[in-house]
């Protein structure tokens, strides 16, 4: 047990009638737990997603790319950033940046392309806050142009700049990914820099509402595969004691087995949702160095065991999920737990082919078949799922969310060797 399992240690010197009552009590309050989970990470996601716009709350230096082959609209959308007011100071903040207690924009760069072509490159090399997009390009015309350059780039806000004043055209173009529109013929900058922060707005906004989305359905699938097997093994073992004048101790251990892994279950889940309303994970992509310190001053800590790390300067900012983060956590909890008391535990990191490989390595026990199985199954192939624990399998759902490889191999003398192998999500 990872967390919480002190939580449920129950006494070898206490009676029976005392065992008896300790383990009813843990009965009805794992299943009180129960019940109140997904309510407590129902209400973790709303506040997360309600915060939002508050923590866009300070000056945001915007990178902006515009794609644009007329001259003439180039240097209106020059002049336009160019007779915006300072955003540090608040003269006509409601005009040209929206309420005092609303965001304010401060564009550090603006880089013009002429072309489609160009600007997916600058889009997947160099990560643009917003893009301003012209329909009417040389290499492509109309609604197309914004299809072709949302399925070519990672997300990004897109504000569509059109010269036709089609609200039908603005409405397409939101359904086919744009954040929002503006006809040049009504261009001001004002209009421009409100249009920019409310586009940089929803999308953040939608991002963390898809990363919300993806964190529920994980937890919903522990829930699924580990609270309801623990809380039927409870139900029927309650039942035959129900039966039965005699109770032996196998079956009082039996429930709070499943308890305590309620416990953890509980735990780790709501970890794993506290990290998207705390902050862990606001970003697209974090880098992998700094997920892969984190996770092993996190064990450390919590172990008391120390983690050889070697890391190579190829994979510095290489960009990866945040959930992987828990997903290497939890690997190393299990490491930990298979070198105790006496063997040893490192991690490595090194670039093979333009992927990153992490590499986590112990002495002392192999990790098990059902569990070398679990990790490297494919995310839809029907496994067997072992009972406890739950961090392996919150880590091998967040590794197959991200489609990220594993392969296990034994160590020599003793022990496992587990890889991951990570594509740069900011490529």
């Amino acid at each position: 047990m990872i967390a919480g399992s002190h939580l449920f240690e129950s006494n070898s010197s206490a009676s029976s009638e005392g065992r008896s009552l300790g383990g009813t009590n843990t009965v009805r309050r794992s299943i009180r737990c129960y019940r109140l989970t997904n309510i407590y990470m129902f209400l973790k996601h709303y506040y997360y997603l309600k915060g939002s716009m508050s923590r866009l709350s300070a000056t945001s230096p915007l990178d902006v790319l515009l794609v644009e082959d007329n001259p003439d609209d180039i240097r209106l959308v020059e002049w336009a950033f160019s007779a915006a007011p300072d955003p540090h100071s608040r003269s006509a903040t409601p005009q040209h940046y929206g309420a005092e207690d609303e965001p304010l924009l401060d564009i550090t760069n603006l880089s013009p392309v002429t072309r489609l072509s160009e600007a997916v490159d600058h889009t997947n090399t160099q990560s643009p806050d917003v893009v301003l997009l012209d329909l009417d390009l040389p290499d492509s015309r109309g609604i197309e142009t914004l299809e072709r350059f949302v399925s070519r780039t990672p997300p990004v806000p897109v504000v569509v700049l059109t010269g036709r004043d089609e609200g039908e055209l603005g409405i397409t173009a939101i359904q086919r990914g744009a954040q929002d529109y503006i006809y040049k013929g009504n261009l001001t900058n004002a209009l421009l820099l409100r249009t920019i922060r409310y586009a940089v707005e929803r999308h953040e906004i939608q991002r963390r509402l898809l990363d919300a989305t993806d964190r529920l359905q994980l937890t919903n699938q522990i829930v699924r595969r580990q609270l309801r097997n623990d809380i039927s093994v409870i139900v029927g073992q309650v039942d035959q004691l129900a039966e039965s004048d005699q109770y032996s101790d196998q079956s009082i251990e039996s429930i709070l087995d499943a308890a305590r892994d309620i416990e953890e279950t509980i735990d780790i889940t709501a970890e794993f949702t506290d990290s998207a309303a705390t902050g862990d994970g606001t970003g697209p992509t974090h880098e992998l160095g700094a997920l892969v310190s984190t996770a092993i001053s996190r064990v450390e800590q919590t172990t008391g065991v120390s983690i050889e790390y070697d890391s190579d300067s190829n994979v510095s900012g290489f960009g990866c999920p945040p959930s992987l983060r828990m997903a290497i956590t939890y690997l190393l909890y299990n490491a930990v737990d298979r070198a105790s008391p006496s063997g040893a535990v490192s991690i490595t990191t090194e670039s093979v082919d333009g992927d990153a490989v992490v590499t986590l390595t112990n002495t002392g026990a192999e990790l098990a078949a059902e569990h070398e199985t679990l990790l490297t199954a494919s995310g839809d192939a029907d496994v067997t799922i072992p009972r406890g624990n739950v961090g392996l399998q919150l880590a091998s759902m967040i590794l197959s969310r991200f489609g990220i490889a594993v392969s296990v191999r034994a160590n020599t003398p003793s022990g496992s060797i587990i890889q991951l192998h990570v594509g740069d999500t900011d490529r």
